[in-house]
């Protein structure tokens, strides 16, 4: 048995982090709003979840959640100046939050009417109820009368309105179909139509064609030319709906209108006509938003998708993905330790005690799970919706024990042991049931719903609420039943404490407290919502209450006090669960976070929080934290507005594990609170006048470093030579604040009019310890684009001064890789766009060796040539190091062919014959390129001279992969480092090459090119990263490379494959591969049996097997070429069992076949397979 416990060492002062520990999570349900910032680098949505979700455009990720309204959101706006969001809400309030904290700085209450829409105009906030009426709040004066009534006297019923810049219309539609035309200073009518037979429900201005186009419920599109007074009917909404808004995108002159319907029509306007572009219409849409170029878009849709889209390229940036589903239940084994949570969707989600591995997940009902309970036998048991009570056998992987089907559906149930399971059905029937036997008896029946039961510790007496406003106790002793009245509606919670004195009942309105004996009202008080759920302590100390928008107390045991209100809580709590013996107790949410709580203060100790389906994370709120191994690289840090990477900080407090320490009570290891770090300075940036500005406060860790990016490259690592005297505020608050001024001409070598440029401002502290992602705007380049030219540099060192360090194979590495690179790239950029200078020490032009001054005249012959719109592609093999300084700082170092030892130990050996890490981004930030490729083969250990291997070795890996990381995140290129795990990268005379590289030259000669034909840089990593395992694998080794991809970064392509370049490439390999298979049934040419499935995935796990060394040949599915099979097969039904005819083919030649006749259809499949093995095995 596990002993379960928490071990939490709550320091006596704590205080809220103010660096958050997060991932990019969408809504909990469909988004309901959304606006972007008017410079598009900030979008905002709101969802059913009633949470406002701040994204940032640039780095593409969530930066806040805001839980911003009690009952659904209806509309949300940002500032012109990006600093306040305001909201409005069915809950008849209109509240302002602060973008930078997510705080709540004013709020309308208790409004008559519910608001529809609100926006920023002026920095005052403007607001449209639900009857029509406008009104004008000036939320930042100290005035009496901050609202007044704006369309009082002059007009009613609007539905819709538009103010147009630097002008006194306004522009108004109503719910008569009228479009009218006021100046709202002297509140005169100038003019107005009847555009429509419905509400207005759309209004854009398209000012160079003095248009306006209004939208309607009647589902018609109606353009006003205002000047002349003239009408153009432009359209009727296709899919018969109405129409719900209405967008305009100036860049692309483009129109978007939205549907009742839910769909989306994009239509190009000229000459007052419109033209429908069916190629882009969406559906499912639920709202648009652009910002004020039209440059870039977002689309939300109804199952809580949002897509942010390049407008005038018409392509998505990035999409961000909701939580698909509600959390309903959790438990956790006292057995075990394993916690499992259930889902209205009906799965359960489970974390497997000591792991790090992704949640199990199963589909355990057909319908929501409304209990889940482990038992006191040890089992799982979950009750649904679908009739049915299912049994879970931990022992046996959780597979299903057995399961009882009830005659209608379990809405509620209460387990104290598995002999004593109590539950609901939606007849208001109320049974008993035992685990043994598997037989119910039913002991209630009522007319009214059951909405809650339980029974008290010694399972003597059973109580359960009814919708009518009645209480049932059963005593099964005497099986008396007695009603009594309760003074609520809905009640959802009932619960014994530990003595079995006293029950407390949670409702709509109350929480009551009885005598479990006498039934009287020992003690009520009103609650403002619904409570969730309610316990006492295992001590019967305190009553713990949750409910919904983020009610979370502890009372006094009398219910006469609130002890601790829990105000970091924010979420709907479904249920809530105290641990024996320990000072915690834990929540669970409908979004499926776990925290935890502090029974002796009002404290958060950390939590549990899903991510997707299957991904989770553990945090303690000293700032330690764990995650899943598939879901640690979506984590990273939010300061404010600003996002930092996790590698920054990971060092310090990722503790592998640490659910496993909280859960047994090992201690943890003691780190700095996180919110004590010393944090980076504050970031703000603005483009105006050809010059980007940018202003940097304090926070408390100084001012150190300020660096730009272009498109995910560093043009300037330190801009102090642009700082300037600014005198005006260099001090706010008492913190310094400094500002730079770098003229765009200074980084516009990098600009491309292809996309819109990422100008990204990184900022670090005075140590350099921790920096920022970056704040990036967007820019527009309008120069044209010169025709792209490839570029490569190739370095291949096999012969070093000293022979010790001696390789077999990398100088052969970077001529092949050089040949089939440049050849290809000239079937794609053509043939005088090509240039690639290749050194290595096979060559015998002493400017063609790999030493330093050949490399860096090759970089800096390039950087004077290139474009922002050329490819640079670089390819080095050879022997790597990694060195750690006395001063903590750590760089990587190629070694060059003038190198005699691997010691690295003296300055000059390191200045005069190796490259540092530093020195390669250096050389890259000169290359005004942002498409390059850096593939890197790397290695430091000597040759095994009486064997069919060399290892190319890296010491300390983590090391070299966190400066391989800077390179990479700074530089912007698509990096692929030939090893990690086991530290190594091997040469082999199986192949006569490195790995990395066969496995490169096979992908162009064999490989699943794109289109058949294009090296797409993406699949060619992908490709290396699943291949050379299995090559190393074949020789008993195991090598594992990595590939890194720039921070929002497309994949393109660098090369076209012609079957000349493919005959040219000559490998070494006798290993025979297999592609997919081909079965049909001979009458109906159709796989019906799903053989062809069958056979690949057998000949797939083969493959693949830890024992792949022994198996004579290799499964790639698209795989073409020489030395490559496929199994062809017919097949059709006989009276003794299925006959099937099999073929080996290689290319058109039938190398083999053979018959099998089999009743079985799997154990046909293990003769087909065994039959290929052995013919294999014969070649």
């Amino acid at each position: 048995m596990v002993y379960i416990s928490l071990f939490f060492c709550l320091p006596a002062a704590f205080c809220q982090n103010n660096i958050a520990l997060t991932f990019s999570q969408g809504h909990l349900g469909a988004v309901t709003a959304l606006d972007i910032s008017t410079d598009g680098n900030i979008v905002i949505s709101s969802g059913d979840d009633r949470k406002i979700k701040l994204w940032d455009v640039g780095q593409k990720r969530l930066i806040k959640t805001i839980n911003a309204h009690e009952i659904g959101i209806t509309d949300i706006s940002l500032s012109s100046d990006n600093q306040y969001i305001v909201s409005s809400g069915l809950d008849h309030k209109v509240r302002v939050w602060s973008t930078k904290t997510g705080e709540l700085l004013d709020q309308i209450e208790n409004l008559q009417e519910s608001v529809q829409e609100v926006r920023f105009e002026n920095k005052k906030v403007i607001y449209i109820n639900s009857i029509g009426n406008i009104y004008h709040w000036d939320w930042q004066t100290d005035d009496d009368n901050k609202t007044y009534h704006w369309n009082e006297n002059f007009s009613d019923g609007i539905s819709r309105f538009l103010t147009i810049e630097r002008s006194s219309n306004v522009f108004i539609g109503n719910f008569k179909g009228e479009v009218q035309v006021w100046n709202p200073h002297s509140k005169r009518l100038k003019a107005k139509r009847k555009l429509h037979n419905d509400w207005v429900s759309g209004l854009v201005y398209i000012k160079n064609q003095n248009l306006l186009v209004s939208g309607s419920w009647d589902g018609s599109l109606v353009g006003w030319d205002t000047k002349n007074d003239s009408i153009y009917q432009l359209d009727i909404i296709p899919d018969g709906s109405g129409v719900k808004d209405i967008s305009y995108s100036q860049q692309n002159n483009m129109l978007i209108v939205t549907t009742t319907g839910n769909h989306a029509y994009f239509y190009t306007i000229e000459n007052k006509h419109l033209s429908r572009n069916t190629h882009l219409e969406k559906e499912g849409v639920g709202d648009t938003a652009f910002s004020t170029t039209g440059e870039i878009g977002v689309v939300s849709y109804l199952n809580g998708d949002i897509e942010m889209w390049d407008v005038k390229n018409l392509k998505v940036l990035s999409s961000w993905k909701p939580v698909t589903s509600k959390a309903t239940d959790f438990t956790i084994s006292k057995n075990s330790g394993d916690i499992a949570v259930s889902s209205h969707e009906g799965d359960i989600k489970l974390w497997e005690f000591g792991s790090r591995k992704d949640l199990k997940k199963w589909e355990a009902h057909d319908d929501q799970i409304t209990y889940l309970r482990y038992l006191t036998n040890g089992f799982l048991m979950s009750c649904g919706l679908d009739s049915t009570i299912n049994f879970w056998n931990p022992s046996n992987y959780y597979q299903k024990h057995d399961s009882y089907k009830h005659t209608s559906s379990i809405t509620h149930a209460f387990s104290l042991s598995h002999h004593l399971i109590v539950f609901s059905d939606e007849n208001g029937d109320v049974f008993t049931f035992d685990f043994d036997t598997q037989l119910p008896s039913k002991v209630y029946s009522s007319y009214y719903p059951i909405t809650s039961v339980t029974t008290n510790n010694s399972g003597s007496k059973i109580v359960f609420a009814l919708s009518n406003r009645k209480i049932g106790i059963i005593d099964l002793t005497t099986n008396d039943t007695q009603l009594i009245n309760a003074d609520d509606w809905y009640i959802k919670s009932i619960k014994f404490n530990q003595k079995e004195d006293k029950i407390i009942i949670g409702g709509k309105h109350k929480l009551t407290l009885i005598d479990a004996e006498t039934y009287e009202v020992i003690h009520s008080v009103d609650i403002e919502e619904p409570v969730q759920s309610t316990v006492f302590t295992y001590d019967d100390q305190y009553i713990l209450v949750g409910g919904q928008n983020g009610v979370l107390r502890s009372y006094t045991n009398d219910l006469s006090s609130v002890v601790f209100d829990y105000s970091q809580n924010a979420n709907d709590i479904l249920q809530l669960a105290d641990f024996k013996g320990k000072q915690v107790f834990l929540t669970l949410s409908n979004d499926f976070s776990i925290n935890i709580w502090d029974l002796e203060s009002n404290n958060k100790y950390g939590g549990v929080y899903i991510n997707g389906e299957t991904g989770w994370m553990v945090e303690h709120f000293s700032g330690l934290f764990d995650a899943s191994e598939s879901n640690i690289n979506d984590l990273y840090y939010v300061a404010n507005q600003e996002i930092i990477e996790l590698n920054q900080l990971q060092n310090m407090y990722w503790e592998p594990g640490l659910a496993t320490k909280l859960f047994t009570g090992e201690p943890l290891r003691q780190v700095p609170i996180i919110n004590e770090i010393a944090l980076f300075p504050e970031a703000e940036t603005q483009k105006r006048n050809n010059k980007l500005i940018i202003d940097v406060t304090d926070r408390g860790g100084g001012i150190g470093k300020v660096g730009v990016l272009v498109n995910g490259k560093e043009v300037l690592d330190d801009i102090s030579n642009y700082k300037t005297n600014f005198i005006q505020s260099a001090f706010v608050n008492g913190r310094r604040k400094e500002r730079y001024i770098v003229p765009l001409d200074s980084i516009n070598y990098l600009f491309t009019s292809e996309h819109l440029n990422d100008i990204t401002v990184i900022v670090e502290n005075t140590e350099g310890s921790l920096n920022g992602r970056g704040l990036t705007i967007k820019h527009r380049d309008n120069k044209n684009t010169a025709e792209p030219n490839f570029y490569g540099i190739v370095i291949g060192v096999s012969d070093y001064r000293g022979s010790s360090l001696d390789l077999k194979y990398a100088a052969k590495d970077a001529t092949s890789i050089s040949e089939a690179v440049k050849t290809s790239a000239e079937e794609l950029f053509g043939t005088n766009r090509v240039k690639i200078t290749t050194l290595t020490t096979d060559e015998t032009e002493p400017q063609n060796q790999p030493s330093k001054e050949n490399i860096q005249a090759a970089f800096d012959s390039l950087s004077k040539m290139m474009t922002p719109s050329d490819v640079l592609f670089i390819f080095m093999a050879g022997h790597g190091m990694s060195k750690k300084f006395n001063t903590g700082e750590e760089d990587f170092y190629f070694l060059t062919k003038d190198m005699i030892t691997a010691d690295i130990e003296e300055e000059e050996i390191r200045n005069n014959y190796c490259i540092s890490g530093k020195e390669w981004l250096d050389w890259m930030k000169k290359m005004p390129v942002t498409r390059q490729v850096f593939i890197m083969d790397a290695c430091n250990a000597g040759q095994f001279a009486e064997t069919i291997l060399a290892v190319r070795n890296v010491d300390e890996e983590s090391v070299r992969l966190r400066a391989l990381e800077r390179v990479r995140s700074r530089s912007g290129m698509y990096l692929l480092a030939g090893a990690s795990a086991d530290k190594v990268s091997y040469e082999s005379t199986l192949y006569g090459q490195g790995l990395l590289t066969y496995s490169i030259l096979d992908y162009f000669k064999t490989g699943n090119l794109r289109k058949g034909e294009f090296v797409d840089v993406q699949l060619l990593f992908g490709n290396a990263v699943d291949e050379v395992p299995r090559l190393a694998e074949r020789f008993g080794a195991f090598q594992q490379p990595e590939m890194r991809i720039p921070n929002g970064g497309d994949s393109f392509d660098i090369g076209r494959v012609t079957d000349q370049l493919k005959n040219n490439i000559d490998l070494n390999n006798n290993i025979p591969r297999i592609r997919a298979t081909q079965f049909e049934e001979e009458s109906t040419w159709i796989d019906e049996l799903e053989f062809a499935d069958k056979i690949d995935k057998q000949l797939l796990i083969r493959s693949e097997s830890k024992n792949n060394r022994y198996n004579p040949f290799i499964f790639s599915p698209y795989i073409k070429g020489e030395n490559v099979f496929q199994i062809k097969g017919k097949y059709h039904k006989t009276d003794d069992g299925i006959n099937m005819q099999i073929k080996i083919l290689e290319g058109d030649q039938i190398k083999h076949s053979f018959e099998i006749l089999e009743n079985d259809p799997k154990l046909l499949v293990d003769k087909v397979i065994f039959g290929v093995i052995s013919y294999f095995n014969n070649l």
